[in-house]
C-alpha cells in the first residue's frame, strides 16, 4: 500500500485549498524576509515545494538561485506551468525524497513551509530529513521550518465539518492519535450527492522542545522559536510552530 502522501498529493488535492494561493505565498515570503536575513543571490531550497507558489513569490522578491524539491511529479508539473511565465533557467525543480536531498553543502537557505514536515510514520525518518537538510546546507546556512503547534491543534481540534466548494461538498473528519503525536485528517469529496474521492493526511506533531532538540541533534545551532512567520512569540494559542536554526561550523 502506498503512503498517504503519495496517494493524496496531486492536482486534485490543490482544489481543496484554494485559499492557499499566490497572495498568501507573497505574504509568507515578505514575513520570512523580515524575520531572517537572507542573501538573495545565494542558493535557496524550497523543500516540499508542491505547486511552486512560494518559489514564484521568492522569484518575484528577487531571489535568483532557487531550487524546489518535491516527491509528487504532478505537483512539480503544476509548478513548472506556474513558473514558466515569469522565471528563468535559474529556478530548478527536482523530484526527490526529502530524506535524500541530492545536494551537499550547496544551499545558503532551506525553507520547509506549510507543514511539509512530519509525514513519515517513524520519528527516525523525520530525523533523517533534518540530517539531510543539514548536509545540503553550507556551513552557517539557515534552515526555517514552519509546522503545526501541537498544543494548539490538540486543544482546538474540530472533529467534523462540512464545506461547499465549487459545486462540491467537502466532509472533513479530524482526529488526534491516542498518544497525541499525530493529527489525522480525511476529506471526503462529494459531487451530486455521491462520494467521488477521499484524501487522507497524517502529520506527526512536535512540541517546541522536541523539535529544538532534534535540530540540535542534527547539527544545528542558534535555534530560535516563534509562533508565526511574522515572528510572534510562541504561545499555547499559536497555530504555527516556526523554528529558525543555523548549520554549525
Amino acid at each position: 500500500m502506498r503512503s498517504w502522501y503519495v496517494e493524496s498529493f496531486g492536482r486534485e488535492y490543490l482544489a481543496l485549498y484554494p485559499h492557499r494561493d499566490e497572495a498568501e505565498a507573497r505574504a509568507d515570503v515578505r514575513a520570512i524576509i523580515d524575520l531572517v536575513t537572507l542573501a538573495k543571490d545565494e542558493p535557496l531550497l524550497d523543500l516540499g515545494c508542491g505547486a511552486g507558489r512560494h518559489l514564484l513569490a521568492l522569484h518575484e522578491a528577487g531571489f535568483s538561485r532557487l531550487v524546489g524539491i518535491d516527491l509528487s511529479q504532478e505537483l512539480l508539473d503544476v509548478a513548472a506551468e506556474l513558473l514558466a511565465g515569469g522565471s528563468d533557467e535559474r529556478i530548478e525543480l527536482v523530484r526527490a525524497d526529502m530524506r535524500e536531498i541530492p545536494y551537499v553543502e550547496h544551499f545558503a537557505t532551506v525553507l520547509s513551509l506549510f507543514t511539509s514536515f512530519g509525514y513519515f510514520e517513524d520519528e527516525v525518518e523525520d530525523r533523517t530529513v533534518l540530517a539531510a537538510v543539514n548536509r545540503a546546507l553550507q556551513r552557517g546556512g539557515t534552515f526555517l521550518i514552519d509546522t503545526l503547534n501541537r498544543g494548539s491543534v490538540v486543544a482546538h481540534l474540530v472533529p467534523k465539518e462540512e464545506r461547499a466548494l465549487s459545486g462540491r461538498t467537502l466532509r472533513i473528519e479530524r482526529r488526534v492519535s491516542k498518544d497525541r503525536r499525530r493529527v489525522e485528517k480525511t476529506t471526503h469529496v462529494f459531487e451530486e450527492g455521491r462520494e467521488r474521492r477521499a484524501f487522507h493526511e497524517s502529520v506527526r506533531m512536535y512540541t517546541r522542545d522536541e523539535l529544538d532538540r532534534m535540530l540540535r541533534d542534527a547539527g544545528f545551532v542558534n535555534v530560535r522559536c516563534y509562533g508565526s512567520l511574522v515572528g510572534e512569540p510562541l504561545s499555547p494559542q499559536s497555530k504555527r510552530l516556526v523554528l529558525v536554526a543555523e548549520k554549525g561550523w
